[in-house]
């Protein structure tokens, strides 16, 4: 328990910014899961237009200091080239 209001308006706020989080980071991992299923189905072309959405997703994170930048950028080049192995080629 707070001892203080002012310790009780923090314990308020962060508990908001903790359910923030937590769905941000469902939200997350949910689209990742999208993309891995489609990359498991060979649907290169779903996923690569899927792709976008993830790499927005993340940078908006990063940009909310919800996620380190470089976590988010090794999520992307992972993920990128997870498609790229669908067929072994480049991105077409």
């Amino acid at each position: 328990m707070p001892n203080t209001k002012s310790a009780e308006k923090h314990q308020r706020k962060s508990q908001r910014k903790r359910i923030f989080n937590l769905r941000a980071k469902k939200e997350l991992k949910e689209q990742i899961k999208q993309l891995k299923d489609l990359i498991e189905a060979k649907k290169k072309q779903e996923a690569l237009a899927f792709f976008p959405k993830i790499q927005s997703l993340l940078d908006r994170l990063v940009k909310r200091k919800k996620l380190v930048a470089n976590n988010a950028n090794r999520k992307k080049r992972r993920l990128l080239e997870k498609i790229e192995k669908i067929t072994g080629d480049g991105i077409s």
